[in-house]
């Protein structure tokens, strides 16, 4: 018998020791817990990518680095969420996974999903001759198969050797979809049909994206207002429980938009997939502009370690679409003492230029450090109303655990933008002088790195 339990054990698959966690102060008990679970959020996102992005390309890794790429909110189980309260009234949560604990969670999340999936696709099948009812099942199909995408990529990265398959993909449910699916004439015909019977909450509407870009287009402007008049939906992102997540596929003869509602949790409640033919958006923008520039900005570089930096606005960070004379706040956050400078690029304009933060002469004043009474808050870095010129907006943080002041790019004073602008030829090459300037990689020394992008337009 101990010789069988010694084998037992030798040959069980090991698990992937893995602890995520995040950290936030705030005001109340609940404004806390809910920034720590997003901190986790944001820090299992970058565990991901890293994670996707430094392995071999095998089928089940390029799957999972799709599906971090179009759905960054992943879906949270076994958090662990221990507050307390500190001095003055304030409140201190930190929100754990550990792999022990949640990863049967996923595990068996994964096996009812894939069940619901099965049933649903003998469902679909026996519907053949009732599109109506086929209709309705394929979408809740679609929904599964997304959720189960999602689940699988989480569950890939804590147990750190398995891949797991639904035994039916998402872009076979779409197909099915859009077999059946009449012709869509006008962009108000199509977003009733992505808001049909959807759940009846109030939602927050980001625009759908491009597929793989971060850059809001003219077509995302147009889908999300029309989205938004026709359901439950606030402005106010503290107030949302509930999101519409979207994005859209260019094709040669059409434009796929897809569109998911889901809670805080990152639980995917429906999804809506519609067809445009090229009549619909022919007099409509919708490419995404300077796709290699986003490329290497928001996947050039990913660090996954203990050090973290955060950079956010009061609507989010992700789908940032903002209109002429809206204000805007920007937030940045470290989850240790450290310093961070920002560098700012539109593309458009070919401008890449340093913010300041502090009123003192030379490199200085663009470095921001945050001491340890304020790691694991939210600092406010100013108020910015949107004006032209319009376009979009990328803003890179860098950060470090030692003084950057011999780090920062070099920098020329221009009177007429008064602005600092990164001594560089394009916004290409000043994106790889602040990297070439990061600290060299020591045991002591730690650095991080988050990005922001929005969207302004009239």
């Amino acid at each position: 018998m101990k010789t069988l339990i010694l084998l037992l054990l030798f040959f069980s698959p090991t698990v992937h020791a893995l602890e995520l966690t995040g950290e936030a102060y705030a005001s109340s008990q609940e404004l806390a817990q809910k920034q720590s679970l997003a901190s986790l959020s944001e820090s299992l996102r970058v565990e991901v990518k890293s994670t996707f992005e430094s392995t071999s390309n095998s089928k089940g890794l390029l799957k999972a680095n799709q599906v971090i790429k179009s759905q960054s909110n992943l879906p949270l189980l076994g958090v662990v969420t221990d507050c307390v309260r500190k001095k003055q009234g304030e409140f201190f949560c930190i929100s754990e996974i550990k792999t022990n604990q949640s990863l049967a969670l996923y595990q068996a999340s994964l096996k009812q999903l894939s069940h619901d999936i099965n049933q649903l696709w003998k469902q679909q099948t026996l519907q053949k001759n009732n599109a109506v009812l086929r209709y309705r099942t394929l979408n809740e199909l679609l929904a599964k198969t997304v959720q189960f995408e999602k689940f699988a990529t989480v569950a890939r990265l804590l147990d750190g050797s398995r891949s797991y398959s639904a035994p039916v993909f998402s872009n076979q449910v779409q197909t099915e979809l859009l077999s059946i699916e009449t012709n869509i004439p006008t962009i108000d015909i199509a977003t009733e049909v992505l808001t049909r019977d959807l759940p009846d909450k109030t939602y927050f509407v980001q625009p759908p994206l491009p597929f793989g870009s971060k850059h809001a287009t003219q077509l995302s402007r147009i889908l999300r207002d029309s989205v938004q008049s026709k359901i439950k939906a606030t402005n106010n992102l503290p107030q949302a429980n509930y999101f519409l997540k979207g994005n859209y596929q260019i094709l040669n003869d059409s434009i796929i938009v897809t569109y998911h509602a889901s809670n805080l949790k990152g639980d995917i409640l429906a999804s809506r997939i519609v067809k445009l033919p090229p009549a619909v958006y022919q007099n409509i923008r919708y490419q995404a502009d300077n796709i290699n520039f986003e490329q290497l900005l928001h996947e050039g570089y990913v660090v996954s370690n203990k050090f973290r930096a955060e950079i956010n606005t009061n609507y989010g960070k992700e789908d940032l679409l903002f209109s002429a004379g809206q204000t805007i706040e920007i937030f940045a956050k470290l989850n240790q003492p450290g310093y961070f400078y920002i560098a700012a690029y539109n593309t458009a304009e070919n401008l890449s230029y340093l913010l300041e933060f502090n009123d003192v002469e030379g490199d200085r004043a663009f470095i921001q450090y945050v001491d340890a009474d304020n790691v694991n808050r939210w600092i406010s870095l100013g108020e910015f109303e949107v004006s032209e010129p319009f376009g979009t907006e990328n803003l890179q943080l860098i950060a470090s655990n030692i003084d950057l002041i011999h780090h920062v790019p070099a920098t020329v004073y221009n009177p007429a933008t008064r602005l600092f602008h990164i001594d560089s030829s394009s916004t290409k090459t000043a994106v790889l002088k602040t990297r070439a300037l990061k600290p060299k990689k020591k045991k002591s020394v730690r650095s991080a790195e988050a990005t922001l992008t929005y969207t302004t337009n009239q």
